[in-house]
């Protein structure tokens, strides 16, 4: 809990701008995750997910591993993001999406790869619940 005492409290240009009440903590903190969320995911993760997991989904090899490298940046953020966002950590889902978006696979198989890694990306996206954008 984040308390604030002191002059801080007191200083007549920071009247009504400083607040030390639960609920206002709580709604300032839900803002900044909210923030961090959509810091890491953004339309073009969406629109990625899309080109790989609709039911019709049938990604050139190329476009595939454009995709791939997004989704592993995207990957990358939600390692840092997670821990803030979700309580408790997603172990399991984390672990998982750590191992997929590690993996390089020979060319011939990126069209499996970034549908392993689309569906790693999507169960922590669905594990986040309302704090996803």
């Amino acid at each position: 809990m984040i308390t604030v005492t002191g002059s801080a409290t007191t200083h007549p240009a920071l009247a009504g701008l400083v607040s030390n009440d639960t609920a206002t903590v709580h709604r300032a903190l839900a803002g900044l995750r909210r923030s961090l969320a959509a810091e890491a995911i953004t339309d073009q993760v969406y629109t990625d997910l899309n080109a790989v997991l609709d039911e019709d989904a049938d990604p050139a090899p190329d476009q595939a591993l454009l995709i791939t490298e997004r989704l592993r940046a995207t990957s990358a953020l939600l390692i840092g993001v997670v821990p803030r966002l979700t309580h408790p950590y997603p172990t399991e889902a984390m672990l998982r999406l750590l191992d997929v978006s590690a993996h390089h696979p020979h060319p011939a198989e990126t069209r499996g790869h970034v549908r392993r890694l689309a569906l790693a990306v999507l169960t922590v996206l669905d594990l986040l619940g309302d704090d996803a954008p």
